[in-house]
């Protein structure tokens, strides 16, 4: 079975840097050329007036042996001014697959960098879930709520850390003077024993002073008995 000669594109060649004859015949010569970037390719000009693309063939298989060949199509443009550059009697091309440049990997794409999660200025622990009656001990709700927030601000310094306790009109105001202030000393504990940093710490109670809501209902009195927490950052 004769062999075929195998077109291919490749890139761009460059320059002719030198030639050598490497076959001749009644019908050929063949020179081997040297590219600008170093890859050895041959050159076919096939002689006589009824010569055609056969004659180029028959020299390219001649020279590359067992190898297919393959023709350079982008070295038509090296041809000289007065030659035509669809004249199948010139032919350039080279022996065994061709050489053609890997592709430079595509980096991945960094991950946008994620926003730090906003830390609350403010936090309310409000209602009978928080501490039972009569009493400054934080109930498990209370807790999971103040790990939010030491969470939400972990890697945050704080400039001051303010805790302020509140009760309902329920009871003498020496009493509830006492629970507030109670109430908002456990609450800073809390927050300081488990890592909530500031330069400055704060707790003060204000008994029944300051409501949110009227006494006069149990729903109000609920949002009466309250912690506040703000804190300010170094801004």
């Amino acid at each position: 079975m004769s062999k075929k000669l195998v077109i291919a594109s490749l890139l761009s060649i460059g320059v002719i840097a030198g030639c050598t004859t490497v076959a001749q015949g009644p019908k050929f010569n063949v020179y081997q050329i040297q590219t600008a970037n170093g890859t050895k390719a041959y050159r076919a000009e096939c002689h006589g007036v009824f010569e055609g693309v056969a004659a180029c063939v028959e020299a390219a298989q001649r020279v590359c042996g067992d190898q297919p060949a393959y023709k350079l199509d982008t070295m038509e443009r090296l041809r000289a001014i007065n030659e035509d550059a669809n004249d199948p009697r010139i032919v350039t091309f080279q022996c065994g697959a061709p050489q053609v440049a890997t592709p430079a990997p595509v980096a991945a794409p960094e991950p946008a960098a994620q926003p730090a999660p906003e830390v609350p200025r403010q936090i309310n622990l409000s209602g009978d879930a928080n501490f039972a009656t009569d009493s400054a001990t934080l109930t498990p709700k209370a807790t999971g709520t103040l790990d939010q927030f030491i969470q939400a601000g972990q890697n945050v310094t704080f400039k001051s850390v303010q805790v302020a306790g509140y009760t309902d009109s329920t009871g003498s105001a020496a009493h509830n003077q006492q629970l507030s202030e109670r109430r908002a000393q456990s609450v800073l504990s809390y927050l300081k024993t488990h890592g909530l940093r500031s330069q400055n710490y704060a707790a003060q109670g204000f008994g029944a002073a300051n409501p949110v809501a009227s006494n006069a209902t149990s729903a109000g009195r609920a949002q009466n008995r309250r912690v506040e927490i703000r804190v300010s950052t170094q801004q």
